[in-house]
Formats: C-alpha cells, sequence, structure tokens
C-alpha cells in the first residue's frame, strides 16, 4: 500500500457532495418531506467515514492491513462511533428545540445504515487488497 500523507481528493469531494445534498434537504425541509432521505444519507455518511479511517490507518502510514477483521475493525469504529455522536447531537437539538428526542426506531435505523456503510467498504477495501 502507498503511503499517502494528503487526504484524498475523493474524499474530499465526497464529503462537500454529502454537506451540499444535506444543506439542500435541511433548507427544502426533505427529511420531513421525504422520510427515506435519511437512509441513504446515513448510508453515504458511513461510507466516508469508513473510507475515511482506512486512509488515516493505513493509506496515509502505508501500512498494509493483516486480516479482514481488522479493515472491519477500523471501518465499524469510524463510522459507528460517528454515528452514536450524531445520534446523540439530534437528540439532544430535538429536546431543546421540540421538547422530545427521535423515536428509537428512527435512531437503530440510522445507525444500521452507518454500519452498512462501514461494511461496505471494509468489504470493498478487502477485495482490493486481496486483489493486489
Amino acid at each position: 500500500m502507498m503511503q499517502q500523507s494528503q487526504i484524498p481528493a475523493f474524499l474530499v469531494a465526497f464529503l462537500v457532495a454529502i454537506a451540499l445534498v444535506n444543506g439542500v434537504a435541511t433548507e427544502g425541509h426533505w427529511y420531513y418531506t421525504m422520510r427515506w432521505l435519511d437512509m441513504p444519507m446515513h448510508f453515504a455518511g458511513g461510507v466516508w467515514l469508513a473510507w475515511f479511517g482506512i486512509w488515516w490507518q493505513y493509506t496515509r502510514r502505508g501500512v498494509v492491513p493483516a486480516s479482514f477483521s481488522s479493515v472491519l475493525g477500523v471501518c465499524l469504529a469510524f463510522a459507528v462511533s460517528v454515528g452514536i455522536l450524531w445520534e446523540a447531537y439530534e437528540a439532544i437539538v430535538s429536546l431543546l428545540t421540540v421538547g422530545h428526542m427521535n423515536a428509537m426506531l428512527d435512531t437503530l435505523g440510522d445507525l444500521f445504515f452507518d454500519t452498512l456503510g462501514g461494511t461496505i467498504v471494509a468489504i470493498a477495501m478487502w477485495v482490493k487488497i486481496k486483489n493486489n
């Protein structure tokens, strides 16, 4: 694996795309009119965080992961930990603004899609590593 100390352009572009869609969706109240939009957004966030985790742990240091479980662990550590922090943020904001927190089912669904995004990246990265 080649060492790469600067964050890859595709990660920056993907993050900007996620932020732009989120901004438009928030302004247009799309999260309320298209309830399903939350699912691909959490999936995309999980994908981005897992890719960032792979870059942070391996690519920028030129390290080849030793096992699939190590790749999966990194991907899920990044995707799920930030997902949990995001859900806590949402709960606090909801509590302070509307007086109640989101439904537990919504929170679990969001964390599921964060986890799914991270898992897909782990599988893709491991296949790429094994094919090289």
